[in-house]
């Protein structure tokens, strides 16, 4: 009999995403496809079974109908999952390896006999190899039966290759080569790139303070070393830039790395973070303690920079997966061994207030880096169509040049450039004439480029701009 398979479904609790992995890629590959599609149905099952039991447990505790219920269902469903998974996939070690699992959370939490876990375990032991005594492994987790680890398509990899790949990765992100699969990118400035400060429109105090803050102190450390013996100035460690998407801070920053005679590496956020337990904090010290490494071979500061930093650090009251929990909590040791290694951290958010508020505190100095006002918009226009010729007569036009600054009053400064680009297409459309107002008032039209709500992304706090005041 085929069963169907179960609608998609994402779960979002602590089973064994790697062993869940590796189990749909066999089953992909087995030439049994009703019994592939059997089993699959059957883990997607269990995998819904379990959620529901860990909220229940959760909201109701172990005492009610419901729980009962649901524990008995998913030890039963995941018994039967283990033999099939174990008979029709040996070199899985499906068995050994869920046992392995549900094991070290059950021994966390105490090994009570009421849990639904110590059940489970005892389920699934059943079809586990070498298993001498489940009395001695439910106490002792060191005393654990053997788990394999597997690539992305489901084949084992040796003790050997694994502390070979650990070594070469660490190198990588070292030395920056290969930084296609490393967790450090050094920035390297494309053609769009800023080649300074004197490419950034505005922002005015803020390049100012980064000058005196950080630029002073890596390109003329003894001069930093005086103004802190002499006036107590302290010396950078660490910056948050947050506002609105598209106002400038990953722009800035790029402009900063431009400015400093140190290299600026970049954390990659989308290869640090990982869907298995406990890859994404080993990720995250490996990726500080590189750049840490650097640090100190080229006996100078490294700058750090973490774009879209809420997506490894989000609030932990809002969190129930202890990964999720554990994966704040390295990223906030990390910042702080960061700071003892020389290591100058930059990041940048758009959801400020949806950080953990201990990630948030570890920033010395935080700022909002807002909308541009009137004098920025005209500065970056300015900047947009002095390479046009024919936006001379518009540049000349200093009501004209007011006139399309107010209109832009509110958008962000990546709106502005699209909306500038689009006004020049639209002056080539009208019989290649000149850039005009007009042409700009039908871009806003036609772009559909919005203007933010700047209070959405202020902090409760922190309603304006502070300047930058580093701690030791």
């Amino acid at each position: 009999m085929k069963i169907s398979p179960v609608t998609q479904y994402k779960p979002n609790f602590g089973y064994d995403k790697r062993l869940n992995k590796s189990l749909k890629y066999a089953l992909s590959k087995h030439d049994d496809r009703v019994m592939a599609e059997t089993i699959s149905s059957l883990n997607d099952y269990c995998n819904l079974v379990e959620d529901n039991l860990r909220t229940e447990e959760k909201a109701a505790g172990s005492g009610s109908s419901r729980y009962q219920d649901l524990q008995d269902i998913l030890v039963t469903s995941k018994q039967m999952l283990a033999g099939f998974a174990s008979i029709t996939f040996p070199k899985l070690h499906y068995a050994d390896r869920e046992y392995k699992h549900y094991n070290v959370e059950f021994v966390k939490r105490g090994s009570k006999d009421s849990d639904w876990r110590g059940d489970l375990i005892e389920a699934i032991s059943e079809w586990t190899e070498n298993t001498s005594s489940k009395d001695k492994q439910k106490t002792d987790p060191s005393k654990q039966i053997y788990k394999p680890k597997f690539d992305e398509d489901g084949l084992e990899i040796t003790e050997e290759e694994q502390k070979k790949n650990l070594v070469d990765k660490i190198s990588k992100a070292i030395s920056g080569k290969n930084e296609e699969n490393s967790l450090l990118e050094k920035f390297r400035p494309s053609a769009q790139s800023p080649k300074g400060f004197a490419d950034v429109a505005g922002m005015e105090k803020l390049k100012r303070d980064l000058k005196n803050g950080i630029i002073q102190f890596i390109n003329d450390p003894q001069q930093a070393q005086k103004d802190l013996e002499e006036y107590g100035k302290a010396i950078p460690k660490s910056l948050l830039l947050y506002g609105p998407p598209g106002c400038g801070k990953t722009y800035i920053t790029q402009a900063l790395a431009s400015e400093i005679d140190t290299p600026m590496y970049m954390l990659n956020i989308s290869k640090a973070g990982s869907e298995y337990i406990n890859q994404t904090s080993k990720n995250l010290k490996q990726a500080f303690d590189a750049a840490a490494k650097i640090s100190e071979e080229q006996q100078k500061p490294c700058l750090l920079f973490m774009d879209e930093i809420d997506s490894l650090a989000f609030n932990r009251g809002n969190m129930t997966w202890p990964e999720d929990i554990k994966q704040v909590a390295t990223m906030l040791q990390c910042i702080d061994g960061a700071k003892q290694s020389n290591v100058l951290i930059i990041g940048a958010t758009n959801k400020y207030d949806i950080l953990d508020p201990a990630i948030r505190r570890r920033f010395d100095s935080k700022v909002f880096v807002d909308l541009p006002d009137k004098e920025a918009i005209q500065s970056l226009l300015v900047k947009e169509l002095t390479p046009m010729s024919k936006a001379k007569t518009l540049l000349s036009s200093d009501e004209d040049m007011k006139t399309i600054a107010g209109k832009l009053s509110g958008f962000s400064n990546s709106s502005i450039c699209i909306i500038t680009k689009e006004a020049a297409l639209n002056a080539l459309a009208r019989d290649r004439a000149d850039i005009a107002v007009e042409d700009f008032e039908k871009a806003i039209k036609e772009t559909g480029e919005e203007k933010p709500n700047r209070k959405e992304y202020l902090s409760e706090t922190k309603k304006e701009n502070k300047k930058i005041g580093f701690v030791k």
